[in-house]
Parts: structure tokens; C-alpha cells; sequence
């Protein structure tokens, strides 16, 4: 397991569903794991429809360090499931970020789906970890419900109101490997980082 901020979360050879609502967090989250991964030696392909220099932007400001074995991947929008898919098919990485696979493939029918996710743990159990940046709502209810299901784990970030203030929380509903977490763990996202609070629980 790849260690991100002090918490174990991210299991070699698996396929993971990283959730939010907020569209922005969960990328944020991604880009530790994939900074970490790299860094510890790990050929890692971040597959997402920022710039490159958008991400290294993200990633100056919260301090995550570039490594060379990370390679941002410019995904085309016109061409975006064409160009996702043949990394799927051809992983060529130890840890592939795909970001946001929700949107790559919104259109996509349960079948085809389902297909996809098969394809998916195929090639995780070959060698290649793969982070599913899952947005809540965009993907019909059948297919998000598909995909969690079939992950063999999901970090989901969740926002809660607390009198007059709106905590953050993450809630690991299951992992490969490691038996299901009872609290949700708090964390911050300020000028330092995500900063994750492993003495915290919620819930």
C-alpha cells in the first residue's frame, strides 16, 4: 500500500472509485498518491483534461513535489474515451490516474460499462493500480452503483455542516485488504496541503 499523508489507503494491483461532489478535492487527493507513487520509483500516467501546466500550477502551490516517473497526459476532449482507452489497453504504468473517468464515460451504456470495468481489473491484477476520479451524479445511478461495486475500494470525500461550519471528512466504505473503517477520518485542505487527521473520527 502506498502511504499518502499517514494514511495506508491505496493498494497495489486494484482498481479504486475516488468520489466527491465537489469536483475538486478527490483530484487533489490524486495528485499526492500519483506524486508519491512516482517518487518512490513507480512509472505513474495521470490521464486528465487539465493542461499540463494547470496541474503543475496545483502542484507548486500545495508543495507536492514533480518527480520524472510522473507523466501528466493531456487528454483531448473531441477524442478523450478513444485516447483513455488505449492506455487501459495498454498501461505501460505501476499506478494510471484517470480524471475524470465519470465524465470519459458518461455516455457509456451499463454493458459497455461493465465491460470496461472488467477490462479494468484484468489488467490491475497484471500489475497496474488504477484511481477512478468518480464525480457524484454525473453517471447514471446504475452505472455509479456499477462502478463502486466492482472497485476493489472507495475513498469518498464528504462535506458535512457542523453548526456554522462545513467539516471534511473521508469515508473509505471498503478496501482491498483491509477491513472496513467504522469512522470517517477528518482532514484539511489549506495553503500546507490535505492534511489528513488519523486521530479523528466521525460517525
Amino acid at each position: 500500500m502506498a502511504l499518502v499523508n499517514g494514511l495506508e489507503m491505496v493498494p497495489d494491483h486494484s482498481v479504486l472509485c475516488i468520489e466527491d461532489h465537489s469536483g475538486n478535492i478527490k483530484s487533489i487527493y490524486a495528485i499526492y498518491v500519483a506524486s508519491e507513487w512516482a517518487r518512490n520509483g513507480s512509472t505513474v500516467h495521470y490521464l486528465t483534461l487539465q493542461t499540463r501546466e494547470d496541474v503543475q500550477k496545483k502542484m507548486a502551490l500545495l508543495r507536492i513535489p514533480e518527480s520524472e516517473n510522473l507523466m501528466i497526459v493531456e487528454i483531448t476532449p473531441a477524442y478523450a474515451k478513444q485516447e483513455v482507452l488505449a492506455h487501459i489497453t495498454n498501461p505501460g504504468a505501476s499506478l494510471i490516474v484517470i480524471d475524470p473517468f465519470s465524465v470519459f464515460f458518461a455516455e457509456d451504456s451499463f454493458a459497455e460499462l461493465n465491460a470496461l470495468l472488467f477490462s479494468l481489473i484484468s489488467a490491475s491484477r497484471k500489475g497496474t493500480t488504477f484511481l477512478l476520479m468518480v464525480d457524484g451524479g454525473v453517471l447514471p445511478d446504475r452505472q455509479e452503483n456499477l462502478v463502486r461495486a466492482m472497485a476493489d475500494g472507495i475513498i469518498q470525500f464528504v462535506v458535512v455542516p457542523e453548526g456554522d461550519k462545513l467539516k471534511h471528512y473521508i469515508n473509505i466504505p471498503k478496501m482491498r485488504g483491509a477491513f472496513p473503517r467504522t469512522k470517517m477520518l477528518s482532514f484539511t485542505l489549506n495553503e500546507e496541503g490535505l492534511l489528513i487527521d488519523t486521530r479523528e473520527r466521525h460517525g
